[in-house]
Protein backbone atom coordinates (compact mmCIF):
# COMPACT_ATOMS: atom_id res chain seq x y z
CA UNK A 1 0.00 0.00 0.00
CA UNK A 2 1.30 3.50 -0.82
CA UNK A 3 0.91 6.67 1.13
CA UNK A 4 -1.84 7.83 -0.63
CA UNK A 5 -3.93 4.82 -0.56
CA UNK A 6 -6.27 4.08 2.67
CA UNK A 7 -7.60 0.75 3.54
CA UNK A 8 -11.01 0.99 3.14
CA UNK A 9 -12.25 -2.81 3.22
CA UNK A 10 -10.37 -5.19 5.38
CA UNK A 11 -11.07 -8.98 4.24
CA UNK A 12 -10.76 -11.45 7.08
CA UNK A 13 -11.26 -15.11 6.79
CA UNK A 14 -13.29 -16.77 9.86
CA UNK A 15 -12.88 -20.31 9.68
CA UNK A 16 -15.49 -21.50 12.04
CA UNK A 17 -15.29 -25.66 11.95
CA UNK A 18 -12.52 -27.95 12.10
CA UNK A 19 -12.62 -31.61 12.34
CA UNK A 20 -11.28 -35.30 11.19
CA UNK A 21 -13.41 -35.04 7.93
CA UNK A 22 -11.00 -34.60 4.64
CA UNK A 23 -10.24 -31.20 4.54
CA UNK A 24 -12.47 -30.01 1.34
CA UNK A 25 -15.31 -30.76 3.81
CA UNK A 26 -13.53 -29.88 7.12
CA UNK A 27 -14.04 -26.08 6.60
CA UNK A 28 -16.94 -23.71 6.99
CA UNK A 29 -15.64 -20.22 6.46
CA UNK A 30 -16.96 -17.18 5.73
CA UNK A 31 -15.67 -13.69 4.29
CA UNK A 32 -15.31 -10.78 6.65
CA UNK A 33 -15.33 -7.75 4.84
CA UNK A 34 -14.98 -4.10 7.37
CA UNK A 35 -15.33 -1.03 5.91
CA UNK A 36 -13.89 1.94 7.54
CA UNK A 37 -16.71 2.67 9.01
CA UNK A 38 -17.15 -0.22 11.12
CA UNK A 39 -19.77 -1.46 8.99
CA UNK A 40 -19.05 -5.36 8.31
CA UNK A 41 -20.60 -7.52 6.04
CA UNK A 42 -19.72 -11.93 6.05
CA UNK A 43 -19.56 -13.32 2.42
CA UNK A 44 -19.34 -16.85 2.52
CA UNK A 45 -16.42 -18.37 0.57
CA UNK A 46 -18.83 -21.54 -1.47
CA UNK A 47 -16.78 -24.51 -1.24
CA UNK A 48 -19.73 -26.59 -3.85
CA UNK A 49 -16.24 -27.84 -5.94
CA UNK A 50 -13.88 -28.62 -2.95
CA UNK A 51 -11.68 -25.58 -3.51
CA UNK A 52 -12.73 -21.78 -2.33
CA UNK A 53 -14.72 -19.16 -4.39
CA UNK A 54 -16.33 -16.27 -4.14
CA UNK A 55 -18.94 -14.62 -5.54
CA UNK A 56 -18.78 -12.52 -8.62
CA UNK A 57 -20.80 -9.88 -7.06
CA UNK A 58 -18.09 -9.41 -4.50
CA UNK A 59 -15.94 -7.82 -7.33
CA UNK A 60 -18.83 -5.24 -8.17
CA UNK A 61 -18.63 -4.02 -4.56
CA UNK A 62 -14.80 -3.49 -4.34
CA UNK A 63 -15.12 -0.76 -7.26
CA UNK A 64 -15.32 -3.85 -10.35
CA UNK A 65 -17.49 -3.38 -13.47
CA UNK A 66 -18.51 -6.73 -14.53
CA UNK A 67 -20.75 -8.46 -17.31
CA UNK A 68 -21.40 -11.83 -18.62
CA UNK A 69 -22.59 -13.54 -21.95
CA UNK A 70 -23.15 -17.13 -21.91
CA UNK A 71 -19.52 -18.67 -20.64
CA UNK A 72 -17.92 -15.52 -20.91
CA UNK A 73 -17.14 -13.11 -17.76
CA UNK A 74 -15.40 -9.75 -17.84
CA UNK A 75 -14.47 -7.56 -14.98
CA UNK A 76 -12.80 -3.75 -15.42
CA UNK A 77 -11.12 -2.40 -13.12
CA UNK A 78 -8.50 0.59 -12.40
CA UNK A 79 -6.17 1.75 -14.98
CA UNK A 80 -8.71 0.16 -17.67
CA UNK A 81 -7.70 -3.38 -16.60
CA UNK A 82 -9.55 -6.79 -17.99
CA UNK A 83 -9.66 -9.64 -16.56
CA UNK A 84 -11.40 -12.14 -18.81
CA UNK A 85 -12.36 -15.51 -17.13
CA UNK A 86 -14.49 -18.80 -18.38
CA UNK A 87 -16.61 -20.98 -16.54
CA UNK A 88 -14.53 -24.25 -15.58
CA UNK A 89 -11.53 -23.66 -17.43
CA UNK A 90 -8.55 -22.51 -15.30
CA UNK A 91 -7.00 -20.04 -17.91
CA UNK A 92 -7.95 -16.30 -17.84
CA UNK A 93 -6.73 -12.94 -19.27
CA UNK A 94 -5.46 -10.37 -17.50
CA UNK A 95 -5.37 -7.85 -20.68
CA UNK A 96 -3.76 -9.08 -23.58
CA UNK A 97 -1.76 -11.98 -21.21
CA UNK A 98 -2.75 -15.61 -20.48
CA UNK A 99 -2.95 -16.75 -16.49
CA UNK A 100 -4.26 -19.46 -15.08
CA UNK A 101 -6.04 -20.32 -11.80
CA UNK A 102 -5.57 -23.55 -9.45
CA UNK A 103 -9.08 -24.02 -9.80
CA UNK A 104 -11.50 -22.45 -12.21
CA UNK A 105 -14.93 -20.29 -12.26
CA UNK A 106 -18.13 -21.76 -12.21
CA UNK A 107 -21.81 -20.95 -11.98
CA UNK A 108 -24.60 -22.23 -9.65
CA UNK A 109 -28.16 -21.42 -9.57
CA UNK A 110 -27.46 -18.63 -11.78
CA UNK A 111 -25.34 -17.39 -9.90
CA UNK A 112 -20.84 -17.45 -11.11
CA UNK A 113 -17.92 -17.72 -8.94
CA UNK A 114 -14.69 -16.79 -9.12
CA UNK A 115 -11.69 -18.41 -7.21
CA UNK A 116 -10.47 -16.52 -4.09
CA UNK A 117 -7.09 -16.94 -5.42
CA UNK A 118 -7.97 -13.81 -7.83
CA UNK A 119 -8.16 -11.59 -4.38
CA UNK A 120 -5.71 -13.37 -2.29
CA UNK A 121 -3.03 -13.85 -5.46
CA UNK A 122 -3.12 -12.07 -8.37
CA UNK A 123 -4.77 -8.90 -7.17
CA UNK A 124 -1.76 -8.07 -4.43
CA UNK A 125 1.10 -9.36 -7.06
CA UNK A 126 -0.49 -6.88 -10.01
CA UNK A 127 -2.06 -4.16 -7.94
CA UNK A 128 0.19 -3.63 -5.15
CA UNK A 129 -0.74 -0.32 -4.56
CA UNK A 130 -4.40 -0.82 -4.30
CA UNK A 131 -4.71 -4.30 -2.56
CA UNK A 132 -2.14 -6.39 0.19
CA UNK A 133 -2.79 -9.69 1.35
CA UNK A 134 -1.55 -10.82 4.99
CA UNK A 135 -1.44 -14.78 4.62
CA UNK A 136 -0.74 -15.25 8.57
CA UNK A 137 -4.40 -13.92 9.16
CA UNK A 138 -5.60 -14.17 5.83
CA UNK A 139 -5.97 -10.68 5.23
CA UNK A 140 -6.82 -8.54 2.45
CA UNK A 141 -6.47 -4.32 2.51
CA UNK A 142 -8.00 -3.25 -0.53
CA UNK A 143 -8.26 0.44 -1.12
CA UNK A 144 -11.00 2.84 -1.58
CA UNK A 145 -13.00 1.73 -4.37
CA UNK A 146 -14.83 5.63 -3.98
CA UNK A 147 -10.78 6.28 -5.30
CA UNK A 148 -11.99 4.62 -8.41
CA UNK A 149 -14.30 3.07 -10.41
CA UNK A 150 -14.09 0.31 -13.01
CA UNK A 151 -15.43 2.00 -16.46
CA UNK A 152 -19.01 1.08 -17.63
CA UNK A 153 -18.51 -2.59 -20.04
CA UNK A 154 -19.13 -1.45 -23.85
CA UNK A 155 -21.72 -4.29 -25.22
CA UNK A 156 -19.49 -8.00 -25.00
CA UNK A 157 -20.09 -10.89 -27.16
CA UNK A 158 -18.91 -14.20 -27.11
CA UNK A 159 -17.32 -14.15 -30.05
CA UNK A 160 -15.70 -10.31 -29.02
CA UNK A 161 -11.64 -10.48 -29.97
CA UNK A 162 -9.84 -12.88 -31.34
CA UNK A 163 -10.55 -15.73 -33.29
CA UNK A 164 -10.52 -19.39 -32.11
CA UNK A 165 -7.99 -20.45 -33.25
CA UNK A 166 -5.81 -17.87 -31.78
CA UNK A 167 -7.35 -17.90 -28.29
CA UNK A 168 -6.09 -19.65 -24.54
CA UNK A 169 -6.86 -23.34 -26.20
CA UNK A 170 -3.89 -22.71 -28.51
CA UNK A 171 -1.64 -23.40 -25.44
CA UNK A 172 -2.51 -26.98 -25.75
CA UNK A 173 -3.85 -28.49 -28.39
CA UNK A 174 -5.24 -31.12 -26.39
CA UNK A 175 -7.10 -29.28 -24.04
CA UNK A 176 -10.43 -29.18 -23.46
CA UNK A 177 -10.55 -25.10 -22.95
CA UNK A 178 -13.62 -22.84 -23.24
CA UNK A 179 -13.24 -20.86 -26.65
CA UNK A 180 -15.11 -17.90 -25.13
CA UNK A 181 -11.51 -16.65 -23.08
CA UNK A 182 -10.57 -14.30 -25.64
CA UNK A 183 -8.79 -10.86 -25.90
CA UNK A 184 -10.34 -7.64 -25.70
CA UNK A 185 -11.26 -6.45 -29.06
CA UNK A 186 -9.60 -5.10 -31.59
CA UNK A 187 -9.25 -4.49 -35.64
CA UNK A 188 -6.22 -6.78 -36.33
CA UNK A 189 -6.08 -9.61 -33.83
CA UNK A 190 -2.03 -9.99 -32.62
CA UNK A 191 -1.21 -13.68 -32.49
CA UNK A 192 -0.25 -15.02 -28.84
CA UNK A 193 3.34 -14.52 -28.43
CA UNK A 194 5.26 -18.17 -29.28
CA UNK A 195 6.44 -18.28 -25.11
CA UNK A 196 2.75 -18.66 -24.35
CA UNK A 197 1.68 -21.30 -27.14
CA UNK A 198 3.11 -24.01 -24.92
CA UNK A 199 1.98 -24.61 -21.68
CA UNK A 200 4.80 -25.55 -19.09
CA UNK A 201 4.11 -27.61 -16.39
CA UNK A 202 6.75 -28.19 -13.21
CA UNK A 203 7.14 -31.40 -11.63
CA UNK A 204 9.61 -31.12 -8.54
CA UNK A 205 11.35 -33.92 -7.36
CA UNK A 206 12.31 -34.57 -3.35
CA UNK A 207 14.65 -37.17 -2.02
CA UNK A 208 14.22 -37.54 1.19
CA UNK A 209 17.18 -36.94 3.60
CA UNK A 210 20.73 -36.81 2.58
CA UNK A 211 23.88 -35.61 4.03
CA UNK A 212 24.24 -36.15 7.68
CA UNK A 213 20.62 -37.54 7.52
CA UNK A 214 20.81 -41.16 6.27
CA UNK A 215 16.99 -41.20 6.80
CA UNK A 216 16.44 -45.38 7.05
CA UNK A 217 18.82 -47.99 7.24
CA UNK A 218 18.39 -51.33 5.74
CA UNK A 219 21.08 -54.57 5.39
CA UNK A 220 24.06 -54.32 3.95
CA UNK A 221 24.51 -51.12 4.43
CA UNK A 222 21.46 -49.79 2.58
CA UNK A 223 20.30 -46.23 3.39
CA UNK A 224 17.01 -44.40 2.51
CA UNK A 225 18.97 -41.22 0.92
CA UNK A 226 20.27 -43.69 -1.77
CA UNK A 227 17.42 -45.40 -2.36
CA UNK A 228 15.15 -41.75 -2.79
CA UNK A 229 18.27 -40.38 -4.88
CA UNK A 230 18.59 -42.94 -6.88
CA UNK A 231 14.74 -43.28 -7.66
CA UNK A 232 14.62 -39.38 -8.13
CA UNK A 233 17.38 -39.25 -10.95
CA UNK A 234 15.43 -42.16 -12.83
CA UNK A 235 12.24 -40.18 -12.97
CA UNK A 236 14.07 -36.96 -14.04
CA UNK A 237 15.42 -38.32 -17.10
CA UNK A 238 12.30 -39.65 -17.56
CA UNK A 239 10.16 -36.50 -17.20
CA UNK A 240 12.59 -34.56 -18.49
CA UNK A 241 11.68 -36.27 -21.88
CA UNK A 242 7.78 -35.51 -21.83
CA UNK A 243 6.69 -32.01 -23.92
CA UNK A 244 6.29 -29.26 -21.73
CA UNK A 245 7.42 -30.48 -18.74
CA UNK A 246 10.39 -28.93 -16.52
CA UNK A 247 11.74 -30.70 -13.97
CA UNK A 248 13.67 -29.89 -10.85
CA UNK A 249 15.19 -32.01 -8.14
CA UNK A 250 15.71 -30.12 -4.43
CA UNK A 251 19.24 -32.14 -4.06
CA UNK A 252 21.28 -33.76 -7.32
CA UNK A 253 23.88 -35.12 -4.87
CA UNK A 254 24.61 -36.55 -0.79
CA UNK A 255 23.66 -33.12 0.75
CA UNK A 256 21.56 -31.74 3.49
CA UNK A 257 18.24 -29.82 2.43
CA UNK A 258 16.53 -28.35 5.37
CA UNK A 259 12.97 -29.92 4.78
CA UNK A 260 11.21 -25.97 5.20
CA UNK A 261 13.46 -25.41 2.28
CA UNK A 262 12.25 -27.84 0.06
CA UNK A 263 8.81 -26.84 -0.63
CA UNK A 264 10.06 -23.22 -1.23
CA UNK A 265 12.38 -24.39 -3.65
CA UNK A 266 9.39 -26.19 -4.80
CA UNK A 267 7.43 -22.67 -4.91
CA UNK A 268 9.74 -20.27 -6.61
CA UNK A 269 10.51 -22.97 -9.16
CA UNK A 270 6.92 -23.62 -9.72
CA UNK A 271 5.80 -19.87 -10.51
CA UNK A 272 2.56 -19.37 -11.85
CA UNK A 273 2.74 -22.64 -14.02
CA UNK A 274 0.93 -25.85 -12.58
CA UNK A 275 2.88 -28.27 -11.16
CA UNK A 276 3.28 -30.82 -8.30
CA UNK A 277 5.58 -32.32 -5.72
CA UNK A 278 6.97 -35.45 -5.20
CA UNK A 279 8.97 -36.66 -2.30
CA UNK A 280 10.63 -39.52 -2.13
CA UNK A 281 11.14 -42.23 0.85
CA UNK A 282 11.77 -45.48 2.54
CA UNK A 283 9.83 -46.95 5.44
CA UNK A 284 11.11 -48.44 8.38
CA UNK A 285 9.80 -50.36 11.18
CA UNK A 286 12.17 -52.01 12.97
CA UNK A 287 10.09 -53.45 15.97
CA UNK A 288 7.62 -54.87 13.27
CA UNK A 289 10.07 -56.68 11.09
CA UNK A 290 7.92 -58.58 8.74
CA UNK A 291 5.48 -55.28 7.75
CA UNK A 292 6.45 -54.61 3.77
CA UNK A 293 4.45 -52.48 1.11
CA UNK A 294 3.49 -49.25 0.06
CA UNK A 295 1.88 -46.19 0.71
CA UNK A 296 1.57 -42.39 -0.32
CA UNK A 297 0.70 -39.76 2.18
CA UNK A 298 -0.67 -35.79 1.43
CA UNK A 299 -0.59 -33.07 4.00
CA UNK A 300 -3.24 -33.51 7.07
CA UNK A 301 -3.38 -34.15 10.67
CA UNK A 302 -2.48 -38.01 11.28
CA UNK A 303 -5.57 -40.05 11.62
CA UNK A 304 -3.78 -43.56 13.33
CA UNK A 305 -0.49 -44.08 15.33
CA UNK A 306 1.23 -45.72 11.83
CA UNK A 307 0.29 -42.01 9.97
CA UNK A 308 1.68 -39.83 12.99
CA UNK A 309 4.98 -42.35 13.58
CA UNK A 310 5.82 -42.31 9.50
CA UNK A 311 5.37 -38.06 10.20
CA UNK A 312 7.43 -38.15 13.21
CA UNK A 313 10.08 -40.24 11.66
CA UNK A 314 9.93 -37.96 8.15
CA UNK A 315 10.16 -34.88 10.21
CA UNK A 316 12.94 -36.08 12.63
CA UNK A 317 15.19 -33.49 10.79
CA UNK A 318 13.48 -30.23 11.94
CA UNK A 319 15.05 -32.04 15.51
CA UNK A 320 18.41 -30.49 14.45
CA UNK A 321 17.29 -26.84 13.83
CA UNK A 322 15.49 -27.15 17.25
CA UNK A 323 11.69 -27.53 15.57
CA UNK A 324 8.87 -29.79 15.70
CA UNK A 325 5.91 -29.77 14.05
CA UNK A 326 2.57 -31.25 16.22
CA UNK A 327 -0.62 -31.33 14.14
CA UNK A 328 -2.46 -31.55 17.23
CA UNK A 329 -1.92 -28.44 19.00
CA UNK A 330 0.32 -25.95 16.67
CA UNK A 331 -1.65 -23.45 15.87
CA UNK A 332 0.21 -22.49 12.68
CA UNK A 333 -0.32 -25.57 11.35
CA UNK A 334 -3.61 -25.54 11.45
CA UNK A 335 -3.58 -22.72 10.29
CA UNK A 336 -1.12 -23.41 7.41
CA UNK A 337 -3.80 -26.46 6.53
CA UNK A 338 -6.98 -24.17 6.20
CA UNK A 339 -4.52 -21.67 3.84
CA UNK A 340 -3.50 -24.86 1.62
CA UNK A 341 -7.52 -25.60 1.91
CA UNK A 342 -8.43 -22.22 0.73
CA UNK A 343 -6.14 -22.49 -2.15
CA UNK A 344 -7.53 -26.16 -3.61
CA UNK A 345 -4.80 -28.32 -3.18
CA UNK A 346 -5.34 -30.42 -0.85
CA UNK A 347 -8.29 -32.46 -2.79
CA UNK A 348 -5.82 -32.38 -5.86
CA UNK A 349 -2.72 -33.85 -3.28
CA UNK A 350 -5.01 -36.91 -2.55
CA UNK A 351 -5.98 -37.13 -6.12
CA UNK A 352 -2.34 -37.58 -7.23
CA UNK A 353 -1.69 -39.70 -3.87
CA UNK A 354 -4.05 -42.54 -5.23
CA UNK A 355 -2.81 -42.59 -8.68
CA UNK A 356 0.75 -43.15 -8.18
CA UNK A 357 -0.59 -45.79 -5.51
CA UNK A 358 -2.72 -47.39 -8.46
CA UNK A 359 0.69 -46.87 -11.06
CA UNK A 360 3.13 -48.69 -8.36
CA UNK A 361 0.57 -51.75 -7.40
CA UNK A 362 1.11 -52.62 -10.74
CA UNK A 363 4.13 -54.14 -10.28
CA UNK A 364 5.22 -53.66 -6.59
CA UNK A 365 4.58 -57.14 -4.70
CA UNK A 366 3.01 -54.93 -2.29
CA UNK A 367 0.74 -54.58 -0.58
CA UNK A 368 -0.80 -51.73 -1.27
CA UNK A 369 -1.10 -50.11 2.13
CA UNK A 370 -3.56 -46.94 0.44
CA UNK A 371 -2.98 -43.47 0.87
CA UNK A 372 -2.85 -41.70 4.21
CA UNK A 373 -2.28 -38.39 5.49
CA UNK A 374 0.01 -36.61 8.00
CA UNK A 375 1.76 -33.61 9.19
CA UNK A 376 4.88 -33.73 6.91
CA UNK A 377 7.26 -30.71 7.20
CA UNK A 378 8.34 -30.92 3.80
CA UNK A 379 4.77 -30.89 2.00
CA UNK A 380 4.02 -27.44 4.27
CA UNK A 381 5.46 -25.40 2.25
CA UNK A 382 4.53 -26.46 -1.40
CA UNK A 383 2.20 -24.52 -2.61
CA UNK A 384 0.96 -27.22 -5.24
CA UNK A 385 -0.56 -30.45 -5.06
CA UNK A 386 2.14 -32.61 -3.35
CA UNK A 387 2.88 -35.93 -1.68
CA UNK A 388 5.32 -38.14 -0.15
CA UNK A 389 5.98 -41.81 -1.85
CA UNK A 390 7.14 -44.55 0.66
CA UNK A 391 8.15 -46.61 -1.47
CA UNK A 392 8.94 -49.63 0.71
CA UNK A 393 9.90 -50.90 4.13
CA UNK A 394 13.97 -51.43 4.71
CA UNK A 395 13.28 -53.21 7.85
CA UNK A 396 12.00 -55.96 6.02
CA UNK A 397 14.97 -57.92 4.83
CA UNK A 398 13.29 -59.34 1.83
CA UNK A 399 11.57 -56.14 0.78
CA UNK A 400 15.03 -54.21 1.36
CA UNK A 401 16.91 -56.44 -0.85
CA UNK A 402 14.05 -56.17 -3.45
CA UNK A 403 14.18 -52.13 -3.08
CA UNK A 404 18.38 -52.04 -3.89
CA UNK A 405 18.15 -53.37 -6.90
CA UNK A 406 18.29 -51.33 -9.78
CA UNK A 407 15.99 -52.65 -11.85
CA UNK A 408 13.48 -52.25 -9.19
CA UNK A 409 14.29 -48.93 -8.66
CA UNK A 410 13.64 -48.04 -12.27
CA UNK A 411 10.30 -49.40 -12.12
CA UNK A 412 9.70 -47.57 -9.39
CA UNK A 413 10.43 -44.19 -10.80
CA UNK A 414 8.69 -45.16 -14.21
CA UNK A 415 5.61 -46.14 -11.58
CA UNK A 416 5.75 -42.70 -10.51
CA UNK A 417 6.15 -40.31 -13.23
CA UNK A 418 3.80 -42.54 -14.93
CA UNK A 419 1.01 -41.17 -12.55
CA UNK A 420 2.57 -37.67 -12.37
CA UNK A 421 2.04 -37.93 -16.36
CA UNK A 422 -1.58 -39.29 -15.63
CA UNK A 423 -2.38 -36.52 -13.30
CA UNK A 424 -1.92 -33.79 -15.62
CA UNK A 425 -4.16 -35.35 -18.00
CA UNK A 426 -6.61 -33.96 -15.48
CA UNK A 427 -4.99 -31.16 -13.53
CA UNK A 428 -5.95 -28.10 -13.79
CA UNK A 429 -9.46 -28.53 -14.24
CA UNK A 430 -10.47 -28.04 -17.80
CA UNK A 431 -7.78 -29.76 -18.94
CA UNK A 432 -6.87 -33.18 -20.89
CA UNK A 433 -9.83 -36.10 -20.88
CA UNK A 434 -11.75 -34.79 -17.79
Amino acid sequence: MTAKRHPAWVISALWLMWTALPISSQVTNELQIEAVDGSVQLVVLDMGYGFATVPLTLFERLGWSTTEVGDLVVLLGPEQIEVRVGHRTPFFRWNDQILQFVDFPYRIEGETYIPVQLLTDFFPKRLPTLYAFNEVDFTIQAADPSEWRGDELTEVKPEDGISNSDTVSSLDPSANLNPDITTREQSSPEPIPDRLKEERRVVVIDPGHGGGDPGALGPQGLQEKDVALAVAKIMEDLLSREKGIDVYLTRTEDSFVPLWERGELATQWKGENPGVFISVHANSVPERPSVRGFETYSLNVARTEHERRVAAIENAPLQVQGQTIDSDSDAEFVSLLRDLSNFGHPPWSVELSSIVQEEIGRFHPGPNRGEKQAPFAVLTNALMPSVLVEVGFLSNEDEALLIAQDQFQDELARAVARAVMNFFDRYPPGTGEN
